[in-house]
């Protein structure tokens, strides 16, 4: 083991036309000052530049193509980390050696090897080549990468509030390995002499791997969901009443919608037939009026042959025009085919005819008239109460149908949410219950090879005391009495769980535990990066989240946290200090801090 420490000395953002720094000094610094300006973003790009795998996406970050992180190593080295904004590979430069140039860094980890990021700080803190324990029941091991420390010591700020331990990040498949980090930490020994094994067992207990591994990954489902079976129980029953009471408005509703809608479609019928037959009265009145034209031109035709006729009455006898026959020759008794009288008075009857028939006529052109006035009151009747009818359901009978089928779909996708989880219990249930039968099976013998994990008694005792002895300083309400619970793998204070406490003494004991190890392991000589990054650790005093948490802003604690800190970490350690408050003033004059005003004209507004 070494006790060779990392310490930041400068971040840089450069871009084009632009370069943002913000440096850093062996002690305390404190980052602090109005919210959205870019501190909690700090915290993330330190960890970016550290190996993490991806830089959250900003509108300030567009402007800025490359990060620049400067380190210093407790034997003297300076080190300048360069990546690009958009992740990939690093850069390392010397930055005592005058080579602009550097080397290239991978940004995959390989065991024991340089090449890499993770491997070339590692072997900066004398941490190359170590293994972890990564499964206890199969006795097998991974290399232990930068990842591994770096969650450690850059807790941000939806972390340092977390209910989990501050050791382990929640995933079941991740916990051994956390918990190894740890032991190595805290121990100096890694889990090298451990001595993989091939599973060549009988049938049955690669039955029962394989069904502790599916229990892993449900488990960490139903931690998400973070509800009991009793809960999902009592909580499915209420919404299938919720349910059926709202399946009985949604049906009153509809069936409401459903007869308004009948009834718009019987009036849209109605009108329709008013209107066809408004069409075809107008089709036979134009009709008409050709009819009655042609009629009028037939009198005026059957006039004129009989004025015509008479005309002859007060002529001379001449011969007969027709057939030729002299006057004395014709005889009066007979008559030939073009006899006037009888033309005059065929004509006179065709006339009245032609004048009753026209007489009915404008008798029925009348009776459509009337009859289309009629018809077009009615329409407008009809129109009338179908724009009504189409309003009330356009605006009140719809929407609430809408609103009542909305919230109904909303029911049905809980309650389907709900049957997944307590289906997830059930099979959880059936798995357990098969691991059973399988370990029954198996006469009760054990699976060998099995490796014991997590941090020694001994260890776990001295940390706590750590701990402990933090809180008190830090005047932290209570005894602060602390031990390490092995199977929840948390703190407990004054026997209350760490967890099960409000949000703000959540952070503040995760703060006492960071900085706890990072003491632990100087004061022993062991391994650690050196540097520990707490956004929002007194965020009981910003924004309290419960009475407990409320108890705090009347206390000195922030006062205490400041000076625990600069009479404890000088030359030899770093603490960085993200917060929205800014510390006593009293103080300000032997720590180093950074204010973002948030104002472009007042100071530095921001980070970038």
């Amino acid at each position: 083991m070494s006790d060779n420490y990392l310490q930041l000395r400068r971040i840089i953002f450069e871009g084009p036309s632009d370069q943002a720094e913000l440096n850093f000094v062996s002690g305390v610094n404190v980052i602090c000052g109005a919210s959205d300006t870019g501190k909690s973003f700090l915290a993330e790009s330190i960890d970016f530049m550290l190996g993490g795998s991806e830089l959250r996406e900003i509108p300030e970050r567009a402007e800025y193509g490359e990060i620049k992180l400067d380190l210093n190593v407790s034997d003297g080295e300076n080190w300048r980390l360069c990546r690009s904004t958009s992740g990939g590979n690093f850069r390392a430069i010397n930055l005592d050696s005058g080579d602009a140039t550097g080397i290239v860094l991978k940004q995959a980890h390989a065991h024991g090897k340089t090449d890499n990021l993770s491997g070339f700080l590692l072997e900066k803190l004398g941490l190359l080549g170590k293994r972890i324990l990564k499964s206890s029941a199969k006795s097998t091991t991974q290399s232990l990468s930068i990842r591994n420390l770096a969650r450690l010591v850059i807790v941000q700020e939806d972390e340092i509030q977390q209910r989990g331990s501050p050791f382990w990040g929640g995933q079941y498949t991740t916990k051994t390995a956390e918990l190894a980090t740890i032991k190595l930490l805290l121990t100096g020994i890694d889990d090298s002499a451990v001595v993989s094994f091939i599973d060549t067992g009988p049938e049955n207990e690669k039955q029962i791997a394989l069904i502790d591994d599916l229990l892993a990954d449900i488990s960490i489902e139903l931690e998400k969901i973070g509800e009991t079976r009793g809960e999902l129980t009592a909580q499915l029953e209420r919404l299938e009443i919720s349910i059926e009471t709202r399946r009985e408005a949604l049906d009153a509703a509809q069936r409401q919608l459903d007869d308004l809608l009948a009834q718009r479609r019987k009036l849209f019928e109605e009108r329709r037939t008013i209107q066809d037959r408004l069409d075809e009265i107008s089709d036979l009145l134009t009709r008409f009026d050709l009819l009655r034209e042609h009629y009028n031109v037939d009198i005026e035709r059957l006039i004129a042959i009989r004025e015509s006729g008479s005309l002859f009455v007060h002529t001379r006898a001449v011969p007969c025009p027709l057939c030729g026959t002299p006057p004395e020759a014709l005889h009066l008794e007979q008559s030939c085919e073009g006899n006037v009288d009888i033309i005059v008075l065929a004509a006179s009857a065709e006339i009245k005819k032609i004048e009753r028939l026209q007489s009915e006529l404008n008798d029925m052109i009348a009776d459509l008239r009337d009859e289309a006035m009629e018809l077009k009151a009615l329409l407008s009747d009809k129109d009338a109460a179908y724009e009504q009818l189409n309003m009330k359901i356009q605006e009140t009978v719809a929407p609430e149908v809408r609103d009542v089928r909305s919230s109904f779909s909303m029911l049905i996708e809980i309650r389907a949410n709900v049957q997944r989880a307590l289906d997830l219990y059930s099979r959880a249930e059936k798995l357990e219950n098969r691991k059973l039968s399988l370990q029954n099976e198996d006469n009760g013998n054990a699976i060998v090879g099995t490796v014991t994990s997590g941090i020694p008694e001994s260890v776990a005792h001295a940390l706590s005391k750590k701990v402990s002895f933090i809180l008190k300083a830090w005047n932290f309400p209570g005894e602060c009495h602390v031990y390490f619970d092995k199977q929840s793998t948390d703190f407990v204070i004054d026997g209350k769980p760490r967890g099960s406490r409000g949000k703000g003494l959540r952070a503040i004991t995760h703060a006492a535990v960071s900085i706890g190890l990072l003491e632990y392991c100087q004061e022993n000589g062991l391994s650690h990066p050196g540097f520990v990054v707490l956004d929002s650790p007194l965020l009981a005093y910003f924004k309290p989240e419960g009475d407990e948490d409320l108890a705090l802003k009347g206390t000195d604690l922030k006062e205490r946290f400041y000076e625990y800190l600069l009479s404890h970490h000088g030359t030899e350690s770093q603490i960085i200090i993200i917060e929205n408050q800014h510390p006593p003033e009293t103080l300000t004059g032997q720590l180093a801090m950074d204010i973002f005003t948030g104002n472009p004209n007042e100071g530095r507004a921001g980070l970038l």
